[in-house]
C-alpha cells in the first residue's frame, strides 16, 4: 500500500472513530480503550449504525483484521450498506434477526456468510451488540468470526476433552441409573408389596423422574458426541411439524404448569411437513424450552411459533421474558471451551452443552441458528431449516 492511500485511510478513520461522534465527551477515556483494542485484536469487527427510518445498517468502520478477511480497505466499504456484503440467499433467512436486534438495542448471534471483494464467500458467525448503553445511541458493534467448522487447536483440544468426558459417562453415569430408575419403579408400583407410607411413593416418584431426567441428559450428551464424527446421520422421515410441536409441549405441560409459565404455541399452516430427523429435532426444540422454563420466573411469558418464511424456508422460534444474557454471555454460547467453574457458581447454568447440541444438530440439517439476548429482556432463538427441509 502506498503512503498517501494510507494516509487518506488514516485521516477517514480518525473522522468515522472520533470520540464526539461515538461517544459523549464524558467516556472520552473508555473510547480511548475501545480505540485501542479496535484496532489490535485479531478479530473482525466494524462499527455500524442504523439512522432512523432506514433499515438498513450503515457500515462507519472497520479495523484492520475486518480488512484482511474481507479484503475491502475502510475506504471501499465506508457508509456503504452491510446488506451489501452478505450473501443474498445464503444469510436472507438472517436479515429479519439483525433487524430485530437492531431495532430492540440487543445482543445478537447469528450465521452471516460475507462476500468477499474478490467474490469468495466465506462462512461467518456474527455478534451484533450496542456499541453503549445509551437507548438513542444508533451505532453497534459487529463481530466477524470465520466458522471454520472448529478447525484450531483451541476447538480441537476442548474438544477432545469433551469426547473423553462422554465417553466416560457412558459407563459410569448409565450403569447406576438404570439401577436407580429400576429399583424405583419397584417401589413406585409396590411390586412387593404396600408401602404403608404414601409419602415414601411419592420420594420414590421423584427419585425415578430426576434419574429420567440425567438419563435424558446423558444420552443427549452422547449425541452430541456423535455429532462431531464422521459417521454421524440423521435418521431422516416426514415430519409433521404441528404434531412434533404439540408431542413437546405435552412433555413439558407438569413443568409448565408448576413453574405458572404462560406457554403459547402456534404452527403457520404453510409449513405442514418437514423432512428431517424427528427425534433429534424434538430433542432441540426440547432444549430451547427447558432452558426457557430455567430462565423465565414465575408468571413469565414463553412462546413457540413455527412459520413459513418469504423464501419458503422453516422458522421455528422460541421466545421468553425471563432473564435473557448479557453481551459477554452471547458471545460465547456456541464455543466449545465452556467454563464448568461456572456451575459451581451459578448451577442454574447448567453445563453448557445445550445449545451446542441444537446449533450442530439444525447445521447437520443445512439450517442455521440465531439467537437475540439482553440482560432482563429475555432470549429469542430462531431455528431455521431450508425450503429444500419442507414438503
Amino acid at each position: 500500500m502506498n503512503a498517501s492511500l494510507l494516509n487518506k485511510q488514516i485521516t477517514q478513520r480518525h473522522k468515522i472513530s472520533d470520540p464526539d461522534i461515538l461517544v459523549a465527551p464524558p467516556h472520552d477515556k473508555e473510547f480511548g480503550l475501545f480505540d485501542s483494542v479496535f484496532h489490535e485484536v485479531s478479530n473482525a469487527i466494524a462499527i455500524i449504525s442504523r439512522e432512523k427510518n432506514n433499515n438498513s445498517p450503515v457500515i462507519l468502520d472497520v479495523n484492520h483484521h475486518f480488512e484482511l478477511v474481507t479484503e475491502y480497505q475502510l475506504d471501499e466499504i465506508s457508509g456503504k450498506s452491510l446488506y451489501d456484503f452478505i450473501a443474498t440467499k445464503q444469510s436472507r433467512p438472517n436479515r429479519h434477526v439483525i433487524e430485530k436486534a437492531l431495532e430492540s438495542r440487543q445482543a445478537a448471534v447469528l450465521f452471516c456468510p460475507w462476500v468477499t471483494k474478490s467474490g469468495k464467500i466465506i462462512n461467518v458467525d456474527m455478534t451484533i451488540r450496542p456499541f453503549s448503553s445509551d437507548d438513542q445511541d444508533s451505532k453497534f458493534i459487529c463481530i466477524l468470526r470465520e466458522n471454520d467448522g472448529g478447525d484450531n487447536h483451541r476447538d480441537n483440544a476442548a474438544r477432545e476433552i469433551k469426547r473423553n468426558l462422554l465417553a466416560a459417562m457412558h459407563h459410569n453415569f448409565k450403569t447406576p441409573l438404570n439401577g436407580i430408575l429400576g429399583y424405583s419403579e419397584v417401589i413406585m408400583s409396590e411390586m412387593l408389596g404396600p408401602i404403608g407410607q404414601e409419602s415414601y411413593k411419592s420420594y420414590a416418584q421423584d427419585i425415578h423422574g430426576a434419574g429420567k431426567d440425567l438419563l435424558q441428559l446423558i444420552d443427549n450428551l452422547l449425541d452430541l458426541k456423535e455429532l462431531e464424527t464422521v459417521e454421524f446421520a440423521l435418521q431422516e422421515e416426514k415430519i409433521i411439524v404441528s404434531d412434533m410441536i404439540s408431542e413437546c409441549l405435552r412433555k413439558l405441560s407438569s413443568e409448565v404448569q408448576k413453574n405458572q409459565i404462560k406457554l403459547t404455541s402456534t404452527v403457520d399452516l404453510n409449513c405442514p411437513t418437514l423432512f428431517g430427523d424427528k427425534s433429534r429435532l424434538q430433542q432441540a426444540i426440547h432444549c430451547l424450552l427447558t432452558n426457557a422454563l430455567k430462565f423465565t420466573p414465575p408468571g413469565g411469558d414463553i412462546t413457540l411459533n413455527a412459520s413459513q418464511d418469504n423464501d419458503g424456508g422453516c422458522l421455528i422460534v422460541c421466545s421468553d421474558n425471563g432473564v435473557g444474557m448479557s453481551s459477554q454471555q452471547l458471545a460465547k454460547t456456541f464455543c466449545h471451551d465452556t467454563h464448568l467453574s461456572d456451575i459451581y457458581s451459578n448451577p442454574s447454568m447448567g453445563i453448557g452443552f445445550g445449545l451446542s447440541y441444537v446449533k450442530q444438530l439444525i447445521e447437520k440439517h443445512d439450517g442455521t441458528v440465531s439467537i437475540i439476548s439482553a440482560k432482563g429482556k429475555g432470549t429469542t432463538v430462531t431455528l431455521y431449516l431450508p425450503s429444500e427441509r419442507l414438503i
